[in-house]
């Protein structure tokens, strides 16, 4: 049936204006009928564009003459299947060869015996895509790999996603983690209302510093900020948040501070004992002058006398003290137990805890390696820890807790009571020189014990609960 001149018109017009590339092919055969090559019968102008070769030498060629690299991209096996199966198909494909190096999507349909190509270039498209999959890909690489902990949020703060580091950190399974709120990490419930009043006042949150809970139920000081990342179709805004665990670098400062700190109070000491000391033994020599001079008769003397003595030692002691307290310690290290030196400190009070009719539990780890310690100043330290613990604590419900263990890199000793806390106004102040809430002490126990543990680069810290109790941690690196 042939068409009305008008209707062929329109055919051509329809072909040769078609915003993507079409070409006619007629199957060539071989003696056995075999599809070996076809032959072009039509190639519209924007075929001729997109393929770059004129239609005077594609119409009446084949198609692996003039486009061979049809073979080696697939395209020709296709084509014949295409035949073969009188069923049309349509493909996305990255064709190398010629002149070019682009992505098309390929439509095939059967014509009589041969077919008709339909193509549109896509590369711009397809390089878009696939360069925005790379970008998704290393981010998603960035996400999962950070050492800091990540995670995705929406605007009630349910943890959407996290990162391994995040995992770790925070010592949960993935699936655990999606239906908690960030609220539950917080320590403090005014961090958070803190917290939660500057994210919805500005739908962000810069350097925010708070104390979180970490894994093994630890707390670690941390920085977390948080933007908005994206808005969903159905409105839901997303947020990434970062936490950086800046506890260490705290302890770096504090550690800093302490040393300035035991500086100068090594420089008032020393100027203490200079100014002191001189005029002091003045008046002990004074003070033995007069009691040789005292006649026998006037007794009432030696009660004044002996208050005056006793009150000059008592300066000389604290001068001794103060200069013991803050020089650093010459050690003389060996490499010995941890477990071993606690167990042999705790049995020089353990005397103290049964006439106060205390409990003593112990938990040591058997795998801590020995480490470098002066074991006798390790003593002295250990001996002042628990002799606070038990005069914290009430007779008869006394207990004392001590427990080794190890993660990562360190070594770790805990001292523990149930005595009657310290104050959080208090604790920061715990470890400074003549600080102290016993009736009498002189302040400079713990500042002593600070020392001794520094001069064997290992960390102490308090926490306390009062009407709770009192744990002091001690920390060593591991060699």
């Amino acid at each position: 049936m042939s068409l009305k001149p008008e209707f062929e018109d329109l055919i051509i017009s329809i072909f040769e204006n078609a915003p993507y590339g079409i070409i006619s092919f007629k199957s060539i055969r071989d003696e056995n009928d075999k599809i070996i090559d076809f032959e072009c019968l039509f190639i519209n102008p924007k075929a001729e564009k997109i393929v770059g070769i004129p239609a005077h030498q594609m119409v009446g060629n084949s198609l692996l003459n003039t486009m061979p690299g049809n073979k080696e991209a697939g395209l020709f096996d296709l084509y014949v299947k295409v035949v073969e199966k009188r069923k049309s198909t349509s493909i996305k494909k990255h064709y190398e060869g010629e002149h070019f190096d682009n992505w098309f999507e390929i439509h095939a349909s059967p014509l009589a015996d041969g077919l008709t190509v339909s193509f549109l270039d896509i590369s711009e498209h397809e390089r878009t895509v696939r360069k925005a999959k790379a970008s998704e890909v290393r981010y998603e690489q960035l996400f999962h790999e950070s050492i800091d902990s990540i995670f995705i949020t929406n605007n009630e703060l349910l943890l959407l996603e996290t990162n391994d580091a995040m995992l770790k950190t925070f010592g949960y399974e993935r699936e655990a983690m999606r239906i908690l709120t960030f609220k539950s990490l917080f320590l403090n419930e005014d961090d958070f209302i803190r917290f939660n009043k500057e994210f919805y006042k500005n739908d962000r949150v810069e350097e925010f510093e708070a104390e979180l809970l970490l894994s093994d139920g630890k707390t670690g000081i941390c920085l977390i900020n948080i933007v908005e990342l994206s808005q969903t179709e159905d409105g839901l805004r997303l947020y990434q948040g970062i936490i950086k665990d800046i506890t260490r670098k705290k302890m770096s400062e504090r550690e800093l501070i302490w040393a300035e700190k035991l500086s100068m109070t090594g420089k008032i000491a020393r100027n203490i004992a200079h100014e002191v000391r001189n005029p002091l033994t003045n008046l002990s020599l004074a003070l033995d002058q007069l009691k040789d001079e005292i006649p026998a008769e006037v007794t009432e003397a030696d009660l004044y006398i002996d208050i005056i003595a006793r009150n000059a030692k008592r300066i000389g002691n604290l001068i001794t003290e103060l200069l013991e307290s803050s020089k650093p310690k010459s050690l003389n290290l060996t490499n010995t137990s941890l477990n071993e030196v606690v167990q042999v400190t705790l049995e020089l009070i353990k005397d103290r805890l049964k006439l106060q009719g205390m409990k003593l539990i112990e938990d040591y780890d058997p795998s801590i390696p020995s480490i470098p310690l002066d074991s006798d100043q390790m003593k002295t330290a250990l001996v002042n820890l628990f002799i606070n613990a038990i005069e914290a604590m009430e007779p008869e419900k006394g207990i004392l807790s001590v427990k080794t263990y190890s993660k990562e890199d360190m070594i770790f000793l805990e001292i523990a009571d149930n005595g009657i806390g310290i104050s959080e106004d208090n604790i920061d102040s715990l470890f400074e020189p003549f600080f102290t809430a016993k009736i009498g002490g002189m302040g400079l126990g713990l500042t002593t014990v600070q020392n001794i543990i520094k001069s064997h680069t290992g960390h102490i810290s308090a926490s306390s609960m009062v009407g709770e109790g009192t744990t002091f941690q001690i920390s060593f690196i591991k060699d």
